[in-house]
């Protein structure tokens, strides 16, 4: 059982295994002037990921190449292996070998910055570690290793794997069918440029692969080396880049709208981690586990590992796109490469599925850029819903729209300016996409502090009867009206007003539009907790919070859940914890109360046996007495330290953390009731 690691929300699976990458451990230098100070830190970064693996007790570990920051023809080559082998037996993780240009030499370009690949080094790696080809079974998968670096040589070792290769799929076709090598194939597109480009798989490699990939329909296939996360989809396979958990590389910063993160990015920690994969009997979910360059394990209770799509459909959750879910650029010409390569930011798309939201809502110009389109493919297979938005307007031609992109958007809303109902004259056309429409207004008010009206999008409560009203004038019948939770009144109030309209004739469900209300991080993560927390008292709601990303080019600043180096901030954690935290209560019967102490209010929901109790402190604050008591007499309680991500179980006693900071949520299960 771990000892670092809450997986109780987590669907049960079959097996568990992980893949770590570029782990890069550094020999001691003692005072020696180094180009990069965090190099000091890779051993001891690396270590402590290691430790959170075995703690894991996966049933295998693949750890994909580049073992040490030393390479080949280097005079300490062989002392750093060394020292990294016994690193791994210390922290006791037993790996499989994937082979890295850091382990035997790099690929066959000219423009490489270390040598390539020799028979001299590459028998020096199967002399210590065995085959760098090979393969495994493991229950119901069948997992490939692969050499990258001498695929496109001039060897024979690299037609022997390739005839290796094609005679292992062979003889396991039809196989769950994983695949691991170092180098990506491509990072932004599969007929990307390969000569003097540092971070891809020459040709023709790259095609024959992707090919018998494709054929085989392999499930799943892993790569390394570029130190940040890619992914994709070539045919039915799902593509991952495994990020480092040593260090990230410098040029990709250039993805990002902020300056550069320390040491021209080298050190961007926040990145840093690897996955735990978890395989049911459908699909295997992949979980990236951040260990943030940490040095040592912190003490506490354990971190709340929780569902990601498709297990998390349940969720009530989504994000609004504010930015694009995905930007290209170029990373400008500088070393390693001699070429510009062109690269696409895939960190939004990666935070989506780690919150576990079950939809996502967009802009319906997205789904016309055939970019945009093919990346919200990749988070629909995945398991996410896609919800898109259009301003109305007189030729706005709704029916064609649905019957085009109804493979991808599930859901449409129409949103209708200056006004609460769209015009009669329009309730036909409206009327053939009833049960997929929703509503919004956009409206114009003032807003304290701004010279100009400010835009706001939603309903009120208040305003709901009248927009039952004219739907009924109409004869037309919505799927949802989008209700808006001000900064001033809070979600608490808004959702016990929405409860107390009773049922609207017209109207089959009421979704929340919450934006975080500035850049307070502490107003965020209370304003995002009480959002989810009171959304629980509208069953079939959908909660869509904004933005993902920071919006601080603008007039209203704001902070996101992501800073704009697209690095999860506390309100991101806020929001995955209490997110699968409140899974397992969807769809009962609560009855709300309302509590509040000098620096803390406190919100109660209660339905049968089950209670549940969310905390929003100002500040630090100790757990109320009253609830301390009754958890510790409870069949069960647990409490979610949700800003850290973590979670006790109330055993005999008290927790081992009675202060709290930030949104805290308290379930209990009691006896008698």
């Amino acid at each position: 059982m771990s000892s670092l690691f809450d997986r109780s929300l987590l669907p049960e699976a079959l097996f568990e295994f992980v893949v770590i990458a570029d782990t890069h451990y550094m020999l001691e230098r003692g005072d020696e002037a180094l180009e990069f100070e965090s190099r000091r830190h890779q051993s001891a970064r690396a270590a402590t990921a290691l430790r959170q693996v075995a703690d894991l007790d996966p049933d295998f570990v693949v750890h994909m190449g580049d073992l040490v920051q030393e390479y080949p023809e280097t005079p300490d080559f062989v002392r750093a292996v060394d020292a990294a082998v016994q690193q791994l037996q210390d922290c006791g993780v037993a790996v499989r070998r994937v082979a890295g240009n850091q382990d035997v030499g790099d690929k066959p370009d000219p423009t490489m910055p270390a040598r390539p690949v020799t028979p001299t080094s590459l028998e020096s790696y199967h002399q210590r570690f065995g085959p760098s080809w090979y393969s495994f079974d493991h229950r119901e998968l069948h997992c490939v290793v692969l050499n990258s670096q001498i695929m496109n040589a001039e060897m024979p070792q690299a037609e022997a794997q390739r005839a290796w290769l094609e005679g292992d799929l062979a003889a396991h076709a039809g196989a769950r069918l994983c695949v691991f090598w170092h180098l990506p194939p491509y990072l932004c597109e599969p007929d990307e440029p390969h000569l003097g480009n540092y971070d891809n798989l020459g040709e023709p490699a790259r095609t024959w692969l992707l090919e018998l990939l494709k054929s085989y329909r392999a499930e799943l296939l892993f790569c390394g080396h570029v130190h940040f996360f890619f992914c994709d989809n070539p045919g039915p396979t799902r593509y991952r880049v495994t990020p480092s958990t040593s260090f990230t590389r410098p040029g990709f910063s250039h993805l990002f709208a902020g300056g550069p993160p320390p040491e021209q990015g080298r050190d961007d920690a926040p990145k840093l981690g690897f996955y735990l994969c978890r395989v049911l009997a459908d699909r295997i979910d992949l979980h990236f586990v951040r260990t943030r360059g940490e040095l040592e394990l912190k003490p506490g209770p354990p971190r709340l590992l929780t569902p990601i799509p498709p297990a998390a459909a349940a969720a009530p959750t989504g994000i609004t796109l504010i930015h694009p879910l995905s930007l290209q650029t170029e990373v400008p010409l500088a070393w390693p490469s001699v070429i510009r390569q062109r690269v696409r930011n895939d960190y939004p798309l990666l935070s989506c599925l780690e919150l576990g939201v079950s939809r996502v809502r967009i802009p319906a110009t997205d789904l016309e850029d055939a970019h945009q389109r093919r990346r919200l493919q990749l988070l629909h297979r995945e398991g996410m819903a896609i919800q898109a938005f259009s301003l109305f307007s007189a030729d706005l031609a709704l029916g064609d729209m649905l019957k085009k992109h109804g493979d991808l958007a599930a859901s449409w809303e129409v949103q209708v300016a200056g006004a609460l109902c769209p015009p009669k004259a329009a309730a036909e056309k409206l009327k053939k996409c009833g049960q997929r429409l929703g509503l919004a207004p956009i409206l114009s008010e003032r807003m304290a502090g701004k010279q100009h009206l400010r835009t706001r999008i939603g309903y009120r409560p208040a305003e709901l009867p009248e927009l039952d009203q004219g739907l009924g004038e109409r004869d037309l019948d919505i799927a949802a009206a989008l209700c808006r939770i001000d900064r001033d009144g809070g979600a608490w109030n808004a959702v016990l007003a929405l409860r107390q309209l009773g049922n609207l004739e017209r109207i089959r469900r009421l979704d929340l539009l919450c934006e975080l209300p500035g850049r307070d991080e502490n107003a965020n993560n209370l304003q995002v907790a009480e959002a989810l927390f009171a959304a629980l008292l509208l069953p079939a709601a959908r909660l869509y919070l904004e933005p993902l990303v920071d919006l601080d080019r603008t007039m209203d600043a704001r902070s996101g859940l992501l800073d704009n180096l697209c690095n999860p901030r506390r309100t991101f954690t806020v929001l995955r914890c209490l997110n699968a935290a409140l899974q397992p209560f969807r769809g009962a019967s609560f009855e709300p109360q309302f509590q509040e102490a000098p620096g803390l209010r406190t919100l109660e929901l209660q339905s049968g046996s089950t209670a549940l109790a969310l905390m929003l402190p100002e500040g630090e604050q100790t757990l109320p007495p009253a609830l301390l008591e009754r958890a510790a007499k409870a069949s069960a309680a647990r409490l979610y330290h949700l800003a850290q991500g973590r979670v006790e179980e109330f055993g005999i006693g008290p927790p081992e953390a009675s202060a709290i900071s930030g949104p805290t949520l308290l379930t209990r299960t009691e006896s008698g009731l």
